[in-house]
């Protein structure tokens, strides 16, 4: 998932303030009309930073949309709020075969459409169908690659019945896949694999359409540039469990104004925009391990840039120690640590030899000193201190000539997609705790590979890997990410936290996980709790009543 901009300024122990521009999952938009609740509606608000939003899961990418699509879609199977295990969703149940390569899900009974139709095995099938059409060209289409057919179909090299899908009954959906795959049911936690209704699946393009019939939790009661308002689905099958009635998403990047929201208790969880220095209540602010990294990559689409020689030599001239100890978690992989996972590594000489090695790969690539180089372009976000240090270090001892074009979010990724470029930077979460969802973009038929890389070796490595018991095909997926990482084409940066400001005293539901997502329909307020200091009833310590959005009765 591709991470927003979110801006958090946090007090240290010394006093000394830390402004960290944190790429975290964000799906925007922006906001303005106040629709106070209903004294009996309990209501939910969260604070996003403004996006655009696309509404069409296949064409989704953000990590924002990941989170606001818990909402309103749901998959056969769906993230555990705290363990991110695969649980039943829109499936009751489902079996493997004896030799794990076959899924056969059994749907729900109860289970409608927001719109009261019944939702049905072919639902998913030809939603799963259509992302996958070479025609859609969508970019989550790869997370499809482990069932038969899908990667030739999508790659226009095979077709659309040989795919490994089939729907025999209205409740029963049956997946064959290429090879046993540990991970494929947490892969279909993904929102891609949730259901789009028949009417709307042939249409890219939602901007113009308010409401959709969906699956999920909640359905769109109102939205504008700045707000969305979500009510109950009555039709939803677990409707009973939800504890919330209205969830309120609204989207600002005015530190003082989303501060003061917070304090008020206005808003419940607040996901960007964060200035520690105004907040009421420290403890609050939740920083926790995330599945995340922030690296820059080569575009291949310059004949320059294919040539490993080359971007290594350019690597070995940045102060890249220097650049990572400044972060909070410096990343030397692309893949953040997970257990058992060995770390890869890029194998540079020591420091003081870098220099030397740099040289000799140049000469040996035909650009002795960095003679012959073509002016670089190197496009970011604004105010990108690595970029900069690239522009000068690069300069200084080579003479390249550099230009960083910088781009305002909400615009950045559109623009990466674009090309046009030399390097780039992303922050990306992984959509599920598997290092493939790192290194499986890097493959050259790769519906998520911008950057035009294509190496036979890397995509052996892939291959072969998937076909591996668990630590033997850990241990082959360092082999890829070490080739990643040797050739340069990835230059990581840092693996950063999750960043959220939530009082987890009043709210239940809402766990700390890898992935930072947070299923809506499992968040619910606390009522009740306990205060030190607030005055009861007949003026002693007692107990305060939490509503919507935390307001104190």
């Amino acid at each position: 998932m591709f991470l927003g901009e979110v801006l958090v300024k946090i007090a240290t122990m010394g006093g000394n303030l830390i402004k960290r521009r944190l790429l975290i999952p964000v799906f925007f938009l922006l906001l303005v009309f106040e629709t106070p609740a209903e004294e009996d509606v309990k209501q939910f608000t969260v604070l996003f930073a403004p996006y655009k939003i696309e509404w069409n899961p296949h064409y989704a990418f953000t990590a924002i949309e990941a989170q606001v699509f818990t909402a309103i879609y749901e998959g056969l199977v769906a993230f555990h709020p705290a363990t991110l295990r695969p649980v039943p969703g829109a499936a009751e149940s489902w079996e493997f075969s004896e030799d794990n390569s076959r899924i056969t899900f059994k749907l729900r009974e109860n289970i409608l459409w927001s719109n009261g139709e019944r939702l049905s095995a072919s639902d998913f099938r030809d939603s799963w169908l259509t992302i996958l059409s070479p025609e859609s060209k969508a970019e989550y289409a790869s997370l499809f690659d482990d069932i038969v057919g899908a990667k030739e179909f999508r790659s226009g090299l095979g077709l659309e019945k040989d795919v490994g899908i089939e729907a025999p009954d209205a409740a029963t959906l049956v997946v064959s896949l290429k090879q046993p795959s540990p991970q494929f049911l947490s892969i279909l936690c993904h929102y891609s694999f949730a259901p789009i209704h028949r009417d709307f699946m042939k249409l890219h393009d939602w901007s113009a359409i308010r409401s959709v019939p969906v699956n999920g939790p909640f359905i769109i009661r109102a939205r504008s540039e700045n707000e969305i308002l979500f009510d109950k689905n009555p039709l939803y099958w677990d409707a009973e469990s939800l504890s919330i009635d209205r969830l309120r998403i609204v989207f600002n990047n005015d530190a003082d104004q989303i501060m003061e929201g917070f304090n008020r208790f206005e808003i419940d969880w607040v996901t960007s925009g964060i200035d520690g220095t105004q907040l009421a209540v420290p403890e609050a602010l939740n920083i926790t391990p995330q599945f995340s990294t922030t690296y820059f990559y080569f575009s291949n689409n310059s004949k320059v840039w294919t040539d490993s020689r080359v971007r290594r030599a350019l690597t070995l001239l940045l102060p890249l120690d220097e650049l990572r100890e400044e972060r909070m978690i410096p990343g030397v992989s692309l893949v953040p640590p997970i257990p058992n996972y060995p770390t890869a590594e890029a194998n540079f000489p020591p420091s003081d030899k870098r220099l030397e090695e740099a040289m000799k790969l140049l000469e040996e690539a035909g650009f002795p000193g960095g003679k012959g180089l073509p002016p670089t372009i190197i496009r970011v976000p604004p105010e990108d201190p690595v970029a900069a240090t690239m522009k000068d270090t690069w300069n200084k001892t080579i003479g390249l000539d550099v230009v960083i074009e910088e781009i305002d979010f909400p615009n950045y990724y559109d623009s990466v997609r674009s090309g046009g470029y030399d390097l780039a930077t992303l922050s990306w979460i992984g959509d599920y705790a598997d290092p493939q969802t790192f290194l499986g973009m890097w493959d050259s038929q790769s519906s998520f590979n911008e950057s035009g890389f294509s190496d036979p070796a890397y995509d052996a490595l892939l291959s072969e890997a998937a076909t591996l018991p668990h630590l033997e095909r850990f241990e082959r997926l360092r082999e890829a990410e070490s080739l990643l990482l040797t050739s340069c084409q990835v230059i990581p940066i840092e693996h950063y936290p999750a960043v959220n400001l939530i009082d987890l005293r009043f709210v239940n539901g809402w766990f700390p996980n890898v992935l930072d997502i947070h299923p809506f329909k499992n968040l619910s307020s606390r009522l009740g709790f306990d205060i030190p200091g607030v005055a009861g009833p007949n003026g002693g310590t007692g107990k305060i009543r939490v509503s919507s959005n935390r307001q104190a009765d």
